[in-house]
């Protein structure tokens, strides 16, 4: 038995522990090989680079397929292929076009800032510091004697 064989032997089995048609096994694997990919590169899952890698995985599955059917299965050749790429290419797009999405720009946000972040601490340097002099004519006139 060649690898072409073995190969399609294995995707055989895996499509078996799937609900129903084998679209599912190809919509779960495009979404995995999404997400490990963002996980191993550390890249957002908003990047295009971490498409790539579900686009050439799906396009060499479809050929290994080919090289074991001895030809092409047009329709669902492409079938396969829209369920692979579908939801990372819908997720990636959304994250792009909806940054508030990801958790890293929610931080960035100024509407979210920390204090430290924000003009609050920019607005405390304008202020004068107080002397320790002043404190205590402010507190004598607010007990109208000598401070406490």
């Amino acid at each position: 038995m060649d690898i072409f064989h073995r190969y399609e032997h294995a995707i055989n089995w895996i499509v078996s522990l799937c609900p129903q048609p084998d679209k599912f096994a190809h919509t779960y694997a495009g979404l995995g090989i999404w997400l490990l990919t963002g996980l191993i590169s550390r890249k957002p899952l908003s990047s295009l680079w971490s498409l790539l890698p579900v686009v050439v995985l799906e396009l060499a599955n479809e050929a290994m397929d080919r090289v074991a059917h001895g030809a092409w299965q047009g329709r669902d050749t492409v079938r396969d292929m829209a369920a692979t790429w579908f939801w990372p290419f819908v997720l990636c797009f959304c994250l792009r076009a909806f940054p508030g999405l990801s958790r890293r720009a929610s931080r960035q946000s100024p509407h979210l800032a920390t204090p430290s972040e924000n003009h609050v601490d920019g607005a405390r340097a304008a202020v004068p510091a107080m002397r320790t002099a002043d404190r205590d004519n402010i507190g004598r006139e607010l007990t109208g004697g000598e401070p406490v």
